[in-house]
This record gives structure tokens, C-alpha cells and sequence, in this order.
């Protein structure tokens, strides 16, 4: 497969838990930003690579096994890619299709040099479901930023989808909780924002102090192959361009007027320890939804599906394979 890194830029970042501490806090970390491979530990080995081309370029994803289709799909954040679902994806093959993309911008995906609306995704993301799952809509998993785009994709295109499992469903709109998550403005001094982020943000140091303070529980859990996964992507050429996209909240949208129109059942996962996030946004989501539950996880953090697999998997089958249709909205 040919190196997509090479491609003209945007990678990402967000599963609620958004980006950087501070940029005070960058500039304690000099060191200079290497554009290394991203490593094969992105996706478990059984899985095969593809790729498809869409109007806003090309996905890459991770696919394995059979039946039921099952589509993985990450948050955006800093090093952001598929990995973020790998220790749970991968035990779903046993009995589903299992299809897991690097959302455009992400990982190892096209980064496009022009930002990209929500609307943008969701149709990109529709065009990637026609091509992977042409003959039945799939259930989809999905986190943070994507989880709300996920709700205006069964908006939109109901055929796509046959039901949803939201983690940490995110509103970017927020600025209030884009403080509390660990945002910080770029500065507008021109180039001073594409430096910090190259000599400091995207370096391992900054990324195993960005987790620990805002999106591990245990900093204990976060592993080296976490760290090498997630600095690669995040090093990758472009990346900071989604980054600074988030600023301009170019993904925010009003989902609210969109939600009566979501026929698939919803349930949503909310961790328990993820901080600046209260379960009260779960709640409203779920009272706008005609088919729709909500489950907290009381030792979950923001970035549960990294750091305890174990729980995320446990919960996932209860409602990908469970009979959905007298859903009750808390």
C-alpha cells in the first residue's frame, strides 16, 4: 500500500476529551518533532488493511470476520486513529464483521489540506459505508466527536445504520468544556502555532503528560505502545491542521434538531471519571431520542477503550447483540 502520510495534510483529535494542557506547558518540551511510520500495532494482526477512495479522500481501515457488520469509529484527538478501538474491536471478530476506519485526517488516512465540516464527515463517512457494506446497514460504535456525528449520519442516512453504541457522545461547541478538557488557543502569531505544535505538543513527553492529567484515570495504564502509537499519528505530516480546525469549531453542530429524526435504538456509554463531562449530557440526548438508554461506567475514563479494554468490552455486546426494541429513555 503506498504511503498515504506523503498525501497533502489534516489528522485530528477529540473523543470528548479534546487536545493540549497549555502551551506554557509545551514549552517546558524541546525537542524536535521527527515524521516517523506509524507502527504496525495500530490494528491487531488478524486484520487486513484496505483502503477506499471517497470524495474527501482516501480511508484506510482495518477489517476481519464475518456476519454482522460492526463499524468501529474513533474520536477526534491528539495522535487520534482506529488504535483507539483496537483492544476492543478485536474481540468482536469471533462473530461480526468487524470494520475499523482512520477517519479523513486521521492515522493513517488522507489528510486534505482544506478543513472539514461535521457535515463533510458524515457524508464522507456515508460513501464509506456504501462501499464497505453495500447490502445491509451496520451498527455502529463510536466515541467523543464521532459519536454525535453519528447521530446526524442515522439522521441523514437511515438506511446506513442499524443501531448505535455512543461512548462519550461530545458537543465541540462547548467552550466551557473545551476548557475544562485541556484546550488552549492558538496563538495567532503567524507560524508560532504550527512550531509549538511540531517542536513540543507532538512529542512523547507532552503526550504522556496531556493523558495523564486529563485522559487516563490510571496514568499507571498508559502503556508504551499507547504512547508510540498515538505520538506517531500525531507526528504524522499535517496532523496539526485538524488540530487547529478544532479552534474553529468547524465540527460543532446543533445535534439537538437532528435527533428526532434518528430511527436506530441509541444507547449511550458515559464513563464515570471523565473529567469536565457530566452524565446529564447523556440524559438530554437520550430524552430527544425515540429510541434510546443510557449506562454509566463507574471506573471508565475518557479514553476507557484504551485504558480498561476489559470494562468497554464487557458493555459493547450487551447491546450490539441484545434485543434493543423496548429501549427506555432515562
Amino acid at each position: 500500500m503506498s504511503p498515504l502520510w506523503k498525501r497533502t495534510p489534516f489528522v485530528g483529535f477529540g473523543i470528548g476529551m479534546g487536545l493540549i494542557g497549555a502551551v506554557a506547558l509545551a514549552l517546558k518540551h524541546r525537542q524536535r518533532t521527527a515524521r516517523g511510520v506509524i507502527p504496525d500495532e495500530i490494528s491487531p494482526a488478524i486484520f487486513a488493511t484496505r483502503s477506499v477512495s471517497t470524495s474527501q479522500g482516501e480511508i484506510v481501515y482495518h477489517v476481519s470476520g464475518s456476519g454482522e457488520p460492526l463499524v468501529f469509529l474513533h474520536g477526534f484527538f491528539l495522535g487520534a486513529s482506529s488504535y483507539e478501538w483496537s483492544k476492543v474491536y478485536s474481540r468482536a471478530a469471533a462473530n461480526h464483521e468487524v470494520i475499523a476506519p482512520d477517519l479523513i485526517g486521521f492515522g493513517e488516512s488522507e489528510r486534505p489540506s482544506k478543513p472539514l465540516e461535521a457535515c463533510d464527515h458524515v457524508e464522507c463517512l456515508a460513501e464509506f459505508l456504501r462501499e464497505v457494506v453495500p447490502q445491509k446497514p451496520a451498527v455502529i460504535i463510536a466515541s467523543g466527536v464521532s459519536a454525535n456525528l453519528s447521530l446526524l449520519l442515522a439522521a441523514r442516512h437511515p438506511e446506513l445504520v442499524s443501531r448505535m453504541v455512543l461512548f462519550l457522545p461530545t458537543n465541540l461547541r462547548d467552550s466551557q468544556k473545551c476548557r475544562s478538557m485541556g484546550m488552549v488557543r492558538k496563538s495567532s502569531i503567524p507560524g508560532l502555532s504550527h512550531l509549538i505544535y511540531r517542536r513540543h505538543i507532538a512529542q512523547t513527553s507532552f503526550m504522556r503528560l496531556w493523558l495523564e492529567s486529563y485522559g487516563f484515570a490510571n496514568p499507571q495504564k498508559i502503556t508504551p505502545e499507547t504512547l508510540s502509537v498515538l505520538v506517531n499519528c500525531a507526528q504524522q505530516y499535517g496532523a496539526e491542521h485538524a488540530i487547529f480546525n478544532f479552534f474553529r469549531k468547524r465540527h460543532g453542530f446543533d445535534v439537538s434538531s437532528h435527533l428526532s429524526s434518528v430511527l436506530a435504538p441509541v444507547h449511550i456509554l458515559w464513563p464515570a471519571k471523565a473529567a469536565g463531562f457530566h452524565p446529564s449530557d447523556a440524559v438530554n440526548l437520550c430524552r430527544h431520542l425515540p429510541r434510546a438508554s443510557m449506562e454509566i461506567l463507574p471506573d471508565a475514563s475518557a479514553f476507557a477503550p484504551m485504558e480498561s479494554p476489559d470494562d468497554i468490552s464487557a458493555a459493547v455486546p450487551r447491546w450490539i447483540d441484545g434485543d434493543l426494541t423496548a429501549l427506555q429513555t432515562p
